[in-house]
């Protein structure tokens, strides 16, 4: 299918399947230091948000009341050791792309290497840029958090966007485009990533776009990509400071905030609904913890999906 898509796109990509259970603990770091890639791509995690649309269970009820942070460490643990094998590779860059907005703040106080992420910000761009019959990105400055992905609870908390430097209003675009199905907007979001994983695997003098998390920031921004290089480019008078800090409250939305020195917290909120069923949850974890906490969590899905469960 990868090989048919890039066919139909006139690119000179070609793909070659490889099974390893990295998630099982299989070791990535003989295949990236035989092959040496250019870039390592995680889309691989231990919870999908299409789980959200199967079956309710009371797990499937925890999430949609926590908040999807709640499944950092499960979104946290593959990202982690597939990015710590790059020792095996050193000029790889990792892009990130399972929850990045949260997790690449975590991998980059662990000390792995990773780049930016995909999709969040980049899909929210894709349908303003789609309304606003914008041809490419490099007029349009978005700032947005994977919270983002649905409406938020009052206006003051949209995402923020300038078109030409100026500020643009994007809620009314927003709730409109926000009730296309999730799987249509998961493809929009992937072909945004496309076109940043072609600037970063066939670099362009410079390519204005949209990444999350970029060098474990949280959230996600305006960039400009050149080479392997990545710089913010905020609007005027917007410092990175307060970049940071608008997609940091915004994290709140789902449920967990990941300081600078990436520990996480869980929101208030979002440990009591956790504590109805995990009583001994962590209110903050940090790197260290991801592997056990992932156990854990593992674990607590499977009993929650068990149909005796109560509800939440």
């Amino acid at each position: 299918l990868a090989n048919a898509h890039a066919v139909l796109a006139d690119r000179p990509v070609r793909f070659r399947p490889h099974r390893l259970d990295v998630a099982g603990g299989a070791d990535l770091r003989p295949l990236l230091g035989r092959h040496q890639p250019h870039v390592l791509v995680v889309c691989s995690s231990e919870y999908s948000p299409a789980e959200m649309r199967g079956l309710p269970s009371a797990w499937t009820r925890l999430i949609r009341a926590a908040g999807f942070g709640v499944t950092l460490p499960l979104q946290a643990a593959t990202a982690l050791r597939a990015a710590a094998a790059v020792e095996a590779s050193p000029d790889t860059a990792v892009v990130n792309a399972c929850f990045p907005d949260a997790v690449n703040p975590v991998l980059h106080a662990a000390g792995v290497p990773v780049l930016c992420g995909l999709g969040n910000v980049s899909t929210l761009v894709s349908l303003i840029r789609s309304e606003l019959r914008l041809g490419d990105e490099s007029r349009l400055k978005v700032l947005a958090h994977h919270a983002h992905l649905h409406a938020p609870p009052t206006p003051d908390q949209e995402a923020r966007a300038w078109l030409d430097d100026q500020p643009l209003t994007v809620d009314r675009i927003l709730r409109r485009e926000r009730r296309q199905p999730r799987a249509h907007l998961n493809e929009i979001g992937a072909t945004a990533g496309a076109a940043v994983l072609d600037a970063l695997t066939h670099p362009r003098d410079y390519y204005a776009g949209h990444v999350a998390a970029p060098q474990g920031r949280p959230g996600g921004y305006p960039v400009v990509i050149t080479g392997r290089s990545i710089a913010l480019r905020l609007p005027p008078g917007m410092s990175e400071r307060q970049a940071i800090a608008c997609n940091q409250r915004w994290s709140t939305l789902d449920g967990i905030t990941v300081d600078p020195q990436g520990k996480a917290h869980f929101t208030p909120a979002a440990l009591d609904v956790l504590r109805d069923h995990w009583p001994d949850s962590p209110a903050t974890f940090g790197p260290q913890d991801i592997e056990e906490l992932r156990t854990r969590q593992l674990a607590l899905r499977e009993r929650l999906q068990q149909p005796s469960v109560p509800t939440v």
